[in-house]
């Protein structure tokens, strides 16, 4: 299926979806407005946060518990969406009342209060839930839960542009952030780590079979997608960075190559946060899945790996911490403004290990030709978002953008961006703005060349500043 007709039938769903809701502009919007995805998220509430107790039931795969959503609404709601996936829904409180919920579409939970939430009121949603956990196709990758590892039962959650409502019910668009507190019920022999600083675990004997609860807690408002898990046999290290950050690496068996590579962890922080700024994240560290996962993913303060990963994807992984984590893209054909700053750390690293980067962004333009300067940086299609322009065109044109500004103005702009923005979003123009803010340099012809057409850029714009030389 091309990129075009995937984003029509998700458009005629998204009409679908709006007009089986009963009339009226009150109701939440079906879709947070994204034109790549126009079901994902829901419009008419922020959430604030969620709490989510579940049980995992190992072999079968089965989840079953509870979400608790506390949101704000944006407009009166008399009725709103989540979106859950594949799930069956046994029970909805709104402020404590029963509400009535249907099923509408691929994911959306349509949920109608008792009494309508008002504009600007605070609110609680507890849904309670079971089913297979599964994952759906996001462009050929899965998104969602994964068997895999090490053990029987064994496996993970991961997934991006989509994955989380395949487990709980949530606004599912990077653009609403919200706190989290999991309690996840795990077999034995299973163990379970998360993203966030970890609480106590306690033991216990869920029919007659004996469990251990994991709980886990997000302190920093994040993107639903950030959030993931990994059960199975574990070997776990802790320690600290420097500045007293946890940090909780977890490994599947078959880890001893990686357990090596993830020891560098606290120096690629450290190199990192020279040229981006102190490290964002609450808590550190890695979940090695003992699989060939399809992709690592960058669950905030602690990725998903492979235990096969290399320590270049340790290091490209953690450049999301700031790029795509803290800061978060507006819309998904902003998506440059994750991969192609979380690639150029890749260099960054690199630079560290004594590379000069100047001659290799020379090499590499001089070389390249419709493979490098063919792809598009923004606005590429729903489902071409990771196709490669944003991994390889993407860290040359970051190290070009580094020449056009100047080395001392270009890090001293990205590091006063993550200070104001950290926490929210930004999108691709809206990130050159500021830099042209922060710098006085005017990146018009530059952002034309590089992010918004295709093709060579000018000789000025491919070799500027001491590019030039």
């Amino acid at each position: 299926m091309t990129s075009r007709t995937r984003i029509l039938l998700a458009t005629l769903l998204g009409l679908l979806l709006t007009a089986t809701l009963a009339p009226g502009a009150s109701a939440s919007r079906v879709g947070i407005g994204d034109p790549y995805y126009p079901t994902d998220g829901n419009g008419g509430y922020d959430v604030r946060s969620y709490r989510i107790a579940v049980d995992y039931g190992g072999r079968d795969h089965t989840i079953a518990g509870s979400a608790t959503v506390s949101a704000r609404a944006t407009k009166r709601l008399p009725r709103f969406d989540l979106d859950l996936d594949g799930l069956t829904v046994t029970d909805v409180t709104v402020d404590g009342r029963r509400a009535t919920w249907r099923r509408a579409g691929a994911h959306e939970l349509v949920i109608t209060p008792a009494r309508p939430v008002g504009s600007g009121a605070a609110f609680q949603v507890v849904v309670r839930y079971h089913g297979r956990l599964h994952n759906v196709d996001d462009g050929g990758a899965p998104s969602g839960f994964i068997a895999g590892g090490g053990a029987p039962g064994a496996g993970y959650l991961e997934g991006e542009p989509h994955g989380c409502a395949t487990w709980y019910p949530c606004n599912d668009h990077p653009t609403d952030k919200a706190r989290y507190a999991l309690a996840i019920t795990v077999p034995r022999p299973l163990e379970l780590v998360s993203v966030g600083v970890q609480g106590p675990t306690t033991a216990g004997v869920r029919d007659g079979v004996p469990v251990r609860t994991y709980r886990w807690r997000m302190s920093e408002p994040i993107s639903t997608y950030l959030v993931g898990w990994y059960a199975d046999r574990l070997t776990v290290q802790r320690s600290r960075l420097a500045d007293g950050t946890p940090v909780v690496s977890a490994y599947g068996p078959g880890h001893a190559a990686v357990m090596r590579r993830e020891a560098r962890l606290p120096e690629i922080l450290r190199v990192l946060s020279q040229r981006w700024g102190p490290y964002p994240a609450p808590a550190a560290g890695g979940m090695f899945v003992d699989d060939d996962i399809p992709y690592e993913l960058e669950t905030y303060g602690r990725p998903v790996y492979s235990t096969r990963t290399s320590l270049l994807t340790i290091v490209h992984e953690n450049g999301h911490m700031w790029w795509g984590d803290h800061i978060a893209l507006h819309r998904w054909k902003d998506i440059c403004f994750n991969e192609c700053l979380a690639s150029y750390s890749e260099w960054l690293w690199r630079e560290h290990q004594g590379a000069d980067l100047d001659r290799i962004y020379r090499q590499g333009v001089r070389r390249g030709g419709e493979e490098l300067f063919g792809g598009k940086l923004y606005d590429m299609g729903a489902g071409d978002e990771f196709d490669s322009p944003v991994y390889v065109k993407g860290a040359y044109f970051v190290h070009a953008l580094r020449n056009k500004i100047g080395d001392a103005r270009f890090f001293a702009a990205m590091r006063t961006i993550q200070r104001r923005d950290g926490g929210g979003v930004l999108s691709m123009n809206g990130w050159r703005d500021q830099l042209e803010r922060l710098t006085g340099v005017d990146l018009t012809s530059f952002w034309r060349d590089w992010v918004l057409t295709t093709g060579r850029p000018s000789r000025a714009n491919l070799f500027p500043g001491g590019l030039g030389r």
